[in-house]
């Protein structure tokens, strides 16, 4: 088998032969399936991977990962396409993986967002937009400067610009740096504007404003949950999965009841957010929010990665709200886990301490220094372009330079990329496994006299979570419980019970937490387990079959002979 490169970003066509390259070279593990098709007519490619010999796919249970709805976020792609290679190249040699496999499904959707892509992986005069390709919120364009490859060298960099109102200052001591010039500051300059590469729509000299591109869509705000309209929330198209893309995933998440997590992939910032964005942790059930903290003490200790609340740690600002997202959608309105996990962070890699936000409107020069100090001893020099000239059109002679922003920061260099995307491979595997799984624990037949037998079954949970997964999904009614039905052989009848029981929905081990627990959680009482009986007329040496189901935990069969 092949093994695709991991220090890449993907365009469309390339990255569609390296699916079908994997699904070709495992077709009993991963199949691939067109979803839906995106604004501008590309396909959303959906791989399914499971051993298909142990099962179908739906009737094991599922995770679901949504990569790559964010345009310029293609290192999710990529990861994407890592988990893929993961499980079908270890597969039979790796315990997790093996296992993972013969009893649970993978759904991947490696990029939602296939036009938005195809603009930032452009080689001459890339585009960097937010998401979709489709003109919004209004068709004409607005003016302002419009971020742009302005001297055609394939990248988008900065301009920085000298004027005499300007608000920033060269480094004393680095020029390459640029700092805020100062509320006290009565040197003499230079001083400078400092703006992204572009080109101003109607320039005036006297204002220039930074232009809304036609394409504002963001579409990781049009999913249902806490939608709000433009007014509310920026890019959030005109109702809730107004946008195919969206629509396609929504669909497909909803066509597959046996999903039970939801992993949404971007970058950047070395975190797994978890819900809510408009809520405060007390709006969980309090059962959701301990699974939510234990699955995230696991996945730090797989990847590095801290758990973070969006709503506590994560906004962009501390009076607003992040709404309408793809893992939010899927806890609040389904009872799913859902996670978003934030690829790479050249902080991080730096070495520098901050908050994942708030660093970005008020930090130290210092940490400036230390950024380029790690791009020249670690990139060799390759994420930062030194000021140069240029002959700008409208704003006349201008330096062009600084940070390489969409290679080095929004996805990270490709030296780095495998290193940072492998071990959340080996988490999905790791919370793959924690999903519920139905088992039949007890068939058996007892004699009652003459053709009469008494058939009793016990079905469990052998997994981890709950089989409706949360306590959410309970409130939202989205679950059904266990159900067991009773399958005659020819010459057996049902004398006592219905042939289809509704039982119960049962715990699995989550529910034993820790040995500083009080009340039960010391304690691990039977209560993964439940039984229903019948009452069977028949010959001796005729068969029954008992078949255990439910939507998030999978299917069970059994069989026993009377007599």
């Amino acid at each position: 088998m092949a093994t695709p490169r991991f220090d890449h970003l993907y365009p469309f066509d390339e990255l569609v032969t390296e699916l079908r390259n994997l699904a070709e070279a495992a077709p009993e593990l991963m199949s691939l399936e067109s979803a839906g098709t995106s604004h501008e007519g590309r396909d959303i490619w959906l791989a399914t991977v499971t051993n298909s010999t142990t099962g179908p796919h739906h009737e094991k249970p599922a995770v679901f990962f949504e990569c790559n709805i964010h345009a310029t976020e293609v290192t999710a792609s990529t990861a994407a396409l890592h988990l893929l290679h993961h499980l079908v190249s270890n597969y039979g040699t790796d315990p997790a993986v093996t296992r993972a496999l013969d009893t649970r499904t993978f759904y991947v959707v490696p990029r939602v967002n296939p036009d938005g892509v195809e603009l930032a992986l452009r080689e001459t005069d890339p585009i960097y937009l937010r998401s979709s390709t489709r003109a919004y919120p209004r068709a004409d364009q607005q003016p302002g400067l419009m971020e742009r490859d302005a001297d055609g060298d394939g990248r988008t960099l900065w301009m920085r610009i000298e004027d005499p109102d300007g608000g920033w200052i060269v480094h004393p001591e680095e020029p390459r740096v640029m700092m805020a010039r100062p509320f006290d500051d009565v040197s003499d300059g230079p001083f400078y504007r400092l703006l992204p590469e572009g080109v101003v729509h109607d320039f005036d000299a006297d204002h220039v404003p930074v232009a809304r591109d036609l394409q504002g869509l963001d579409l990781n705000r049009n999913f249902p949950q806490d939608w709000a309209p433009e007014g509310g929330q920026s890019g959030a198209g005109d109702y809730p999965t107004s946008e195919p893309e969206v629509r396609t995933v929504v669909d497909a998440v909803t066509a597959r009841p046996n999903i039970g997590v939801y992993f949404a992939y971007h970058t950047f910032a070395a975190v797994i957010l978890r819900p809510y964005g408009g809520h405060a942790d007390d709006h969980f059930p309090t059962a959701d929010l301990v699974t939510y903290k234990t699955l995230g003490r696991r996945a730090t200790e797989i990847t590095g990665y801290e758990t973070a609340s969006v709503f506590h740690e994560f906004k962009y600002d501390p009076k607003t709200s992040i709404t309408g997202c793809g893992d939010e959608w899927a806890y609040d309105f389904l009872g799913m886990i859902g996670w978003t996990t934030e690829f790479w962070s050249p902080l991080r890699a730096a070495g520098i301490e901050h908050k994942y936000i708030e660093w970005y409107s008020d930090h130290p020069v210092a940490d400036d220094l230390a950024l380029l100090a790690w791009n020249d001893d670690v990139l060799g020099g390759a994420g930062f372009v030194d000021w140069y000239p240029f002959d700008h059109p409208q704003f006349g002679p201008v330096e062009l330079g600084g940070w390489d922003t969409f290679r080095t920061w929004t996805n990270p260099p490709p030296s780095l990329m495998e290193a940072e995307i492998s071990p959340h491979s080996t988490w999905a595997v790791a919370h793959a496994l924690a999903l519920p799984e139905l088992a039949v624990h007890d068939l058996r037949c007892t004699h009652l006299g003459e053709d009469a037998y008494l058939v009793r079954a016990v079905v469990k949970n052998a997994g981890w979570l709950p089989t409706n997964i949360t306590k959410k999904a309970i409130e939202r009614k989205a679950v059904r419980p266990v159900e067991v039905t009773l399958e005659c052989g020819d010459g057996v009848s049902v004398a006592g019970g219905r042939p289809t029981v509704e039982l119960t929905q049962l715990p699995g081990r989550s529910r034993v937490r820790t040995m500083m627990a009080v009340h039960d959680g010391v304690m691990d009482p039977i209560t993964e387990r439940t039984f229903t009986e019948w009452i069977v007329h028949g010959p001796a040496g005729a068969t029954v079959m008992v078949t255990a189901r439910h939507q998030r935990a999978g299917v069970a069969r059994a069989e026993v002979t009377l007599g």
